[in-house]
């Protein structure tokens, strides 16, 4: 049986002193090579078969481990190896893989593993339910070339039949389309004709979530016995005095002798643009519940409630057990919180630009005005205080 190991060959450096990495194949006491697209800088950026002290490393050593497994598919599935030179197998590697191209699952795979080290726990499940989703609607794992556009035109009706919700559909189909356009990047596939050339993504509803003046009046002031109802208002409530701060960005925020918060939003801080910071006074509302739940650290704890996890679970499973009990008849999520911030300074006739800059959201370029002016922290401040004093 031929093994496979992943190795520098020092008699193949390059001239400027860089090394390809390439796959070893040893096979009846030989050793041949074959070629990766992946070059390193220092012999000592590859340990023990992995790559270390490399900006990709992740990236890298998560290809090599889908390019190892995949030979080893073509290996395992060959029942004439013995017959076969170190040379012949190779080439046989090289135009199985050739011939066959990636199949979707693989590149899936793939792709959820460079999310691995990343604090992407959500994103990554859906990418795996988006993916397996369309597996399953092409009756199993299938070469990636072979997707045209009427399969996915197929695979937007059959979700429809599920009746999945327009926003789900939208959803999924986005996630299949990076996935496809990962394997476009990496050079795993070429399309002629894109398989979404004819797609039209569902349109996205605006969520009516927000809760008026008068109902968030209710949910602060509505007497609670349970604790975990008094957290789980308390964390709300929170998010509202602070712009609708994204929970992630709240529970991982260090408090500790801060009488402002100055953040980036986790959801943008890895976009291109690297996202926008936010500069604004904690306001006294705001205060009062981070010194009830501030811990030693600076962070927030809801009782025994610790972390975005934790909390968030918490808050899912009990916001609208809190909503009920104020008197509020209609969903209310996390989101709420947020929305409701922006609503009710846009109610007041705060500019919009100032509200955006408020809750971190991106401002658009085409606003000609945010060429030349920037929101200052007084002005954030001001805008804090009057939607704030809106429902003292």
């Amino acid at each position: 049986m031929a093994t496979l190991s992943i190795v520098l060959v020092p008699a193949k450096q390059m001239l400027d002193g860089r090394n390809r990495i390439r796959i070893a194949v040893a096979h009846r006491a030989k050793t041949r090579y074959i070629s990766t697209q992946f070059i390193l800088d220092s012999s000592k950026q590859l340990k023990n078969g992995k790559v270390v002290k490399h900006e990709n490393a992740d990236k890298i050593n998560a290809a090599l481990r889908r390019l190892i497994y995949e030979y080893e598919e073509i290996l395992s599935a060959t029942g004439y190896l013995s017959s076969l030179t170190c040379t012949e197998v190779v080439h046989l590697l090289q135009n199985k893989r050739e011939q066959g191209g990636r199949s979707f699952g693989s590149i899936l795979k793939e792709y959820l593993l460079t999310m691995d080290s990343e604090p992407r726990k959500k994103s990554h499940k859906l990418y795996g339910i988006a993916g397996n989703k369309l597996i399953k609607y092409m009756k199993g794992d299938f070469p990636l070339i072979s997707l045209n556009p009427s399969h996915i035109e197929g695979f937007h009706r059959s979700m429809e039949r599920q009746n999945l919700s327009p926003t789900s559909i939208r959803i999924y189909l986005t996630l299949i389309k990076v996935i496809l356009n990962y394997a476009s990047k990496m050079n795993y596939v070429s399309y002629q004709v894109h398989p979404f050339i004819l797609s039209k993504m569902p349109a996205s509803h605006i969520r009516e979530i927000d809760l008026t003046v008068d109902e968030l009046k209710r949910m602060r002031d509505v007497h609670l016995s349970t604790p975990i109802h008094i957290y789980t208002r308390d964390a709300f409530m929170l998010t509202y005095y602070l712009g609708g701060i994204n929970l992630r960005d709240l529970m991982e925020y260090n408090f500790k002798d801060q009488t402002d918060m100055k953040y980036v939003r986790h959801k943008t801080h890895q976009s291109r643009s690297g996202g926008n910071l936010i500069h604004f006074t904690i306001q006294p509302e705001a205060k009062a519940i981070i010194d009830r739940y501030m811990q030693k650290d600076g962070r927030l704890a809801f009782g025994p409630y610790r972390g975005y996890e934790k909390v968030y679970s918490m808050i899912y499973r009990h916001l609208d057990k809190v909503a009920m009990q104020a008197g509020i008849g209609r969903k209310v999520s996390y989101y709420s919180a947020r929305k409701s911030f922006a609503q009710h300074g846009y109610q007041l006739g705060i500019q919009i630009e100032r509200i955006e800059y408020c809750i971190g959201h991106s401002m658009k370029s085409n606003r000609p005005i945010f060429n030349y002016i920037r929101i200052m922290h007084e002005q954030a401040n001001h805008v804090f205080r009057m939607i704030l004093d809106s429902i003292l």
